[in-house]
């Protein structure tokens, strides 16, 4: 019987490639990470500036089952390029839907929209999402409320 010898690559080796090789610089960005904010950091007066038209949004009275949008406006009111890096919404009857993940120059707008499922819940409905931005402070809290109506609900206000 002939052994033979098996060649392998180390484990760590091969992680350390890996790391390498994903940390390259992708160029030609006018995005400048060094605004990212950490807390008690004094504000940078040359950074973006999220400004949020309304955080709150109330989508009224739906019916169960019923899919209803909310709709954000964000002005970047800074002197650099702004970008929305998440939006995490709190559950999962409510998704982010597609925004432009391109910077915001400075002076312009966009819109974030949360697409709630009413699914089978009946009463009042309170919701968030977190967007996540290179602004300071680097977090900004959305939130909608409604009232779902169904199958022995009561139309009476509380």
């Amino acid at each position: 019987m002939i052994l033979e010898r098996q060649h392998f690559i180390p484990l760590p080796f091969v992680l350390f490639l890996l790391l390498l090789t994903g940390c390259g610089q992708s160029g030609g960005s006018d995005i400048d990470a060094s605004y990212i904010h950490i807390p008690g950091a004094q504000p940078d007066p040359t950074a973006p500036a999220a400004i949020w038209a309304s955080d709150s949004v109330d989508l009224g009275i739906l019916a169960a089952g019923e899919i209803a949008q909310a709709h954000y406006t964000l002005t970047n009111s800074g002197r650099a390029p702004l970008v929305i890096a998440q939006v995490l919404p709190s559950c999962g009857c409510t998704v982010a839907k597609n925004w432009d993940e391109g910077p915001i120059q400075p002076g312009k707008t966009r819109t974030v929209t949360l697409e709630f499922d009413a699914g089978d819940r009946i009463g009042e409905v309170a919701e968030y999402a977190t967007v996540v931005t290179n602004a300071v402070p680097s977090s900004t809290t959305l939130q909608f409320t409604a009232r779902v109506m169904g199958p022995g609900s009561s139309t009476s206000t509380p």
